[in-house]
């Protein structure tokens, strides 16, 4: 069982990770399709609640078992557009617009407030785990686009 973080934070056992995969194939089987990308944690779903199951689970397991929609992360330490707390203007904008395209609660304020410090570092937890700091580098940046651009069809919805 991982402790989480505020108890040290370790690697998640790959015993508990089979099971998790496990658990979510019998969801999917019973509950019928559901799109890799809305499969989701909770610091997904509540960012400026939650940070679990945090950087340490093992999203690129799930996704080599057909489980939720991954892409490898964009290097650390790139070049580029940097865009952090306290910052206001269109590039923050058109950040907060594509995060919510990919599904998260946010506004488009324009103002790279807490609650968007909170959302990038709930995306680097799930899909750039090296480095959490709520700062949208050129590798958070970078990982977003290549989520977008990979992003599988819609489902289509039974009647």
């Amino acid at each position: 069982m991982n402790p989480a973080h505020e108890f040290g934070n370790r690697d998640f056992p790959l015993r508990q990770t089979a099971a998790v995969i496990t658990l979510c194939k019998t969801i999917i089987t019973r509950r019928g399709p559901i799109a890799a990308d809305r499969i989701l944690g909770h610091s997904d779903v509540a960012p400026s609640r939650k940070q679990d199951p945090g950087e340490k689970f093992p999203w690129g397991l799930l996704s080599e078992s057909d489980i939720g929609h991954w892409v490898r992360a964009a290097p650390l330490d790139l070049d580029g557009i940097t865009l952090k707390p306290g910052e206001n203007g269109e590039q923050v904008a058109k950040l907060q617009r594509t995060l919510r395209s990919y599904g998260y609660g946010i506004e488009d304020t324009g103002s790279y407030d807490d609650a968007t410090r909170d959302v990038v570092a709930a995306f680097q937890r799930h899909f750039r785990p090296a480095r959490v700091d709520g700062i949208a580098d050129p590798s958070t940046l970078l990982t977003l686009r290549a989520l977008i651009e990979t992003r599988p069809p819609p489902l289509a919805q039974s009647a």
